[in-house]
């Protein structure tokens, strides 16, 4: 015979973060404990949420504290410290395959629509579908504010990208702000390709350039044309400003192989994005000044999934000297 497990829904309201109450009805929330509202009613539960166990967990071991199970406004904004300690500890429970974020059930993803978000920090990461940032430091919904595109950079539609930062920092108190890359980034070889072959090849003399292998030199050059599917497009400009990265790692390590160059030129470009947002950002210049934000560097390692954590732009004492407000595609 089979077995049915009733549900009941009552009328109940929930006391918001900002002392008003909301009347709900349906199968009351878990983790919520009656409150005096002065309302008569004989068939209402009237609730308001509980402290988690969450609340009390450590940030180096967990997702850092949250009062509803997840972060949400209720909860107070983690220091760049803490922020750092919660990924960090995320990263490690990813590499050892000891990932604790779930799926939310329906109490926590109401207390997200319901509270709004209280992210621990700002990620800009790469597009790459082999580089998924809340998996990476084991975060859930909620956890990380993340913004991505190809390369991780900031040389194409900066303005959504800057913008989005200035609202998280603003608006959602985050206080770090962690630039991305990642190992075998196809944005920053595609670049690198690129360089290669316009600058490199230009400066090699003619009969070492004669004794070169043809099919290598015509798999590098149609590399690009394979990249964007004709030889103009968006994506070709997009990897033509990132050129500029290629031919500084290229300087910085005093020559080397594609493979090498586009290596280094990955922490080449993490430093480049960070420099761009402190270059066009007020806002961001005046919390990093202030110390309440704090904007670092890191490479994922696509192959041991370890988060190789790189600190701050050496550039940040000059560049917060910088006096421009607004990137350079929407000043006036």
């Amino acid at each position: 015979m089979a077995c049915y497990q009733l549900q009941l829904s009552v009328m109940y309201y929930i006391q918001e973060a900002d002392g008003s109450i909301s009347q709900h009805y349906g199968p009351p929330p878990t983790h919520l404990v009656p409150i005096n509202t002065g309302l008569p009613t004989a068939a209402s539960t009237v609730v308001t949420p509980t402290m988690s166990d969450d609340s009390q967990e450590d940030p180096r071991k967990g997702f850092g504290p949250s009062k509803l199970g997840v972060r949400t406004t209720v909860d107070e904004p983690l220091s760049a410290s803490q922020a750092i300690e919660v990924l960090q500890a995320g990263n490690r429970r990813f590499v050892r395959g000891d990932v604790k974020a779930r799926g939310l059930g329906p109490d926590k993803r109401r207390a997200l629509a319901s509270h709004g978000q209280r992210p621990i920090a700002t990620v800009i990461g790469c597009a790459d579908s082999r580089c998924p940032v809340e998996q990476l430091f084991d975060a859930r919904p909620g956890d990380i504010f993340v913004l991505r595109n190809a390369g991780n950079t900031c040389t194409h539609a900066e303005g959504s990208m800057v913008g989005s930062v200035e609202y998280s920092v603003l608006n959602l108190e985050t206080k770090m702000i962690l630039v991305l890359g990642h190992t075998g980034c196809g944005a920053i070889m595609g670049a690198t390709k690129l360089y290669m072959e316009r600058y490199i090849e230009m400066t090699r003399p003619k009969d070492a350039q004669e004794s070169t292998d043809q099919s290598t030199e015509a798999s590098e050059s149609e590399q690009p044309q394979q990249l964007c599917g004709c030889k103009k497009s968006t994506l070709l400009k997009l990897l033509d400003a990132l050129v500029p990265v290629a031919e500084q790692a290229c300087v910085e390590l005093g020559g080397g192989s594609t493979e090498e160059i586009a290596a280094h030129a990955v922490k080449v470009n993490v430093w480049r994005t960070i420099n761009f947002l402190l270059s066009y950002s007020l806002i961001i210049r005046e919390k990093v000044a202030s110390g309440e934000v704090e904007l670092q560097g890191a490479v994922y390692d696509m192959s041991s999934g370890a988060v190789e954590f790189l600190g701050k732009s050496p550039k940040q004492a000059q560049l917060l000297n910088s006096d421009a407000h607004v990137v350079p595609s929407m000043q006036a």
